[in-house]
């Protein structure tokens, strides 16, 4: 198998790299080598955090050429937008429709809207919108946004990793109390892509 990179994008708090690592793990269950690398920026003040994910037969590096991930996956619409000079040609971008405006803006720029940074999406990739948020808002806890983009991830045709592998890796990741929650989440976030 050639490799399969993933970028999952988003900011400070989101469960970036708790998802990447989930990711990463099923991919190892179902016997693939794998390479992951992160990229902080002032994450811990809600700054831009990029995580990148590589499964193959053999991977030889953990960080992906711009211009070569198969998959991004984005936490926010404006992170989403920021990564899509890594995607290639003919690439695939899942988004949780939300948009976090940065904390601070150039003088005199005017932040762009959702529907701008969307229609930029639609034009350069095949774009999977899911309310991350609302899915979660249903499910009573707004921390399993994560596990929601995950399950959409996984529906996608180029993932070769198995759905029973994804679930045992979240149930090796998450707190015992919290493992039902996010296997809803999960099972919800497949079907938002499955559906379509």
């Amino acid at each position: 198998m050639t490799n399969l990179d993933v970028v999952f994008s988003g900011v400070g708090g989101q469960g970036v790299v708790v998802l990447s690592d989930i990711y990463c793990e099923a991919a190892m269950l179902d016997g693939f080598d794998v390479a992951k690398a992160e990229i902080h920026g002032m994450a811990q003040r809600g700054g831009s955090i990029v995580a990148f994910a590589r499964i193959g037969s053999k991977v030889e590096s953990p960080l992906i050429e711009t211009g070569k991930a198969d998959v991004i996956v984005g936490f926010e619409v404006l992170e989403t937008t920021r990564s899509l000079p890594m995607l290639k040609k003919n690439g695939k971008v899942i988004v949780n429709m939300k948009h976090i405006p940065p904390n601070s803006n150039v003088i005199g720029a005017k932040p762009r809207k959702t529907e701008e940074l969307m229609e930029l999406l639609r034009y350069k990739a095949k774009v999977y919108e899911v309310d991350g948020v609302g899915i979660a808002q249903k499910l009573g806890n707004l921390l399993v946004v994560n596990t929601i983009l995950l399950g959409a991830l996984s529906a996608l045709q180029e993932i070769p990793v198995k759905k029973e592998s994804f679930e045992q890796a979240i149930a090796g990741k998450i707190k015992e109390r919290f493992i039902n929650l996010n296997l809803k989440a999960f099972q919800l976030g497949r079907e938002s892509v499955l559906m379509r």
